[in-house]
C-alpha cells in the first residue's frame, strides 16, 4: 500500500466522525431555532387573541385547522392550581384539507378576566412545513458534507504528494543505485526531516562504496597473490617429474600432487569469479544473442565430450537477445552445457529449446532428481560424487541469473533433468 493511500485511509475515519458530529449538531441547532421561531409566533398570536377577547373585539375564525387554530375554555380552581401557566407540547391535529392528522406545536396559556375567572387559551400551529424544511436542509447538508469530504481528501492527497516528493526521490535513487557507480542524492529540500534523510542515505552510500572498493581490491589482490604461488608450485612439480632419478612410485605421487594442484588452481579461479559476480564487478552490458552464444558453446563442448556419444538436439524456435554482460552470459551457457554433458550417460541425449525470453536445456541421466532446496548451494553434489565436479557450476549459474535479473527453474521429468532460464 502506498504511503498516500495509507495516510488517506487513516484520515478518512476521523473526518467522517467529525463531519457526522458537526452535521448532528447542526441539525439539533437548526431544529431548536425553528421551534423557537414557532414558539415566538404562538406567543404573539396568543397575546393578540387574549387582548381582543378581553376587549370584546371580534376574534379571528378558528375553524380553519390548516392554519393557526385556537380555542378558549374556562379553567377550574383545582386545574389552575396544578397548571404551569404557559405550556408547550407537540400534538397531532386533524387537517381537513389533507384528510389526515399532521404534527403541530401547541401552546396552552392561562389568563384571568376582570371578574376573577380563569381561562385557558390553546393555540396550535401545524409544523409539517417545518419538518419538510428540516428534511430538505438535512439532505442538502449531507450532500454538502460528502462533497466537502471528497474535496478535503483530494486536497490532502495533492498536498501530501507535493510535500513528500523528496522521499520518493530518495526511493527512486535507491531503486536505481548500483554499487560501483557512486552517485549521491542532492539535498534540494527545505524540510529538516528530509534533509536528515538525504544526509543519512548519502552517508550509507559512502560507507557501502568504501566497503565495496576494499572488497574489490581484496579480490584482485587475492587473485594475483594466490595464483602466482600456485602456478610456481605446479611448475616445480613438473620440473621434479622430469628428474630421471625418481622412482615410479615417486612419479605417481608427484602426478597426484600435480592433479591436486590443478584442481586447487581451478577452484581458486572459480571462487574468485563467483565473488566478482556477487559483488557486481561485471557492470558493462551489451546486447547479447543467446542463440549465437549457445551455438558457439555447443560446437566447442561437442568435440570435448565426443567420446561419450551424446547426441545434441537444438530446437531454435525464436531469437532471444538480452541486455547483459557478455562474459557472464557465456559462463552461464557454458556451465549449463557442461552440467548437461557431465551428468549424462554414454549414448544419452541433450535437448535444447530456445524461444523468445526462455532457454531450456534437458539431459538424460541415470541419476534421480536433485533436491531443489540445495541444488544451487556451493559444493553441493548430491549423489553425483563420482563425477569430477567442484560443485560450484550451478552456484555460478544462479549468481549470474540473480545479477542479470533472470530466473532459473529446475524440473525432473521422463528421466531428464531440465533447467530453464527465463526473464
Amino acid at each position: 500500500m502506498k504511503l498516500t493511500t495509507h495516510a488517506i485511509r487513516s484520515l478518512i475515519a476521523p473526518l467522517i466522525l467529525i463531519f457526522a458530529m458537526w452535521g448532528t449538531a447542526f441539525y439539533i441547532f437548526l431544529s431548536d431555532e425553528l421551534i423557537d421561531e414557532i414558539d415566538d409566533q404562538l406567543e404573539l398570536f396568543s397575546e393578540q387573541i387574549i387582548r381582543q377577547w378581553l376587549a370584546g373585539e371580534v376574534l379571528p375564525e378558528s375553524n380553519n385547522a390548516s392554519n393557526n387554530t385556537y380555542y378558549i375554555r374556562p379553567v377550574s380552581a383545582e386545574e389552575e392550581a396544578v397548571s404551569k401557566g404557559i405550556e408547550y407540547e407537540f400534538k397531532n391535529i386533524y387537517i381537513p384539507e389533507h384528510l389526515e392528522e399532521e404534527p403541530a406545536r401547541v401552546m396552552h396559556t392561562l389568563f384571568h378576566r376582570e371578574d376573577g375567572t380563569c381561562w385557558q387559551l390553546t393555540v396550535m400551529i401545524p409544523i409539517y412545513e417545518r419538518n419538510e424544511v428540516i428534511s430538505t436542509i438535512l439532505t442538502f447538508t449531507s450532500i454538502l458534507l460528502i462533497a466537502m469530504l471528497l474535496v478535503v481528501m483530494a486536497v490532502f492527497a495533492w498536498v501530501f504528494k507535493r510535500h513528500t516528493r523528496p522521499l520518493y526521490r530518495v526511493l527512486h535513487h535507491l531503486d536505481n543505485y548500483t554499487i560501483g557507480h557512486k552517485q549521491l542524492i542532492e539535498e534540494d529540500t527545505t524540510v529538516t526531516e528530509f534533509q536528515h534523510l538525504c544526509t543519512t542515505v548519502n552517508a550509507y552510500i559512502e560507507r557501502i562504496e568504501e566497503a565495496y572498493e576494499h572488497e574489490r581490491r581484496f579480490i584482485g589482490d587475492a587473485s594475483h597473490e594466490l595464483q602466482t604461488p600456485l602456478a610456481i608450485c605446479q611448475n616445480r612439480i613438473e620440473m621434479m617429474m622430469e628428474d630421471d632419478t625418481l622412482t615410479e612410485s615417486q612419479l605417481t605421487e608427484l602426478g597426484k600432487m600435480q592433479q591436486t594442484m590443478s584442481e586447487l588452481i581451478r577452484l581458486n579461479k572459480t571462487l574468485l569469479f563467483l565473488s566478482k559476480i556477487e559483488n557486481s564487478q561485471f557492470v558493462e552490458t551489451t546486447e547479447v544473442s543467446i542463440n549465437a552464444l549457445l551455438h558457439r558453446q555447443t560446437d566447442i563442448l561437442a568435440e570435448v565430450y565426443e567420446s561419450k556419444g551424446i547426441s545434441l538436439n537444438i530446437y531454435d524456435k525464436a531469437p532471444w537477445s538480452i541486455q547483459a554482460n557478455e562474459e557472464l552470459m557465456s559462463s552461464l551457457v557454458s556451465n549449463l552445457l557442461r552440467n548437461a554433458y557431465l551428468h549424462n550417460h554414454p549414448q544419452g541425449t541433450i535437448d535444447i529449446y530456445i524461444r523468445e525470453g526462455a532457454l531450456s536445456i534437458a539431459n538424460t541421466s541415470t541419476e534421480e532428481a536433485i533436491d531443489p532446496d540445495r541444488l544451487f548451494d556451493r559444493f553441493y553434489k548430491g549423489n553425483h560424487t563420482r563425477h569430477q565436479s567442484s560443485g560450484l557450476g550451478l552456484s555460478i549459474v544462479k549468481a549470474i541469473c540473480d545479477a542479470s535479473s533472470l530466473r532459473i527453474t529446475y524440473t525432473f521429468a521422463q528421466d531428464k533433468h531440465i533447467f530453464t532460464i527465463s526473464r
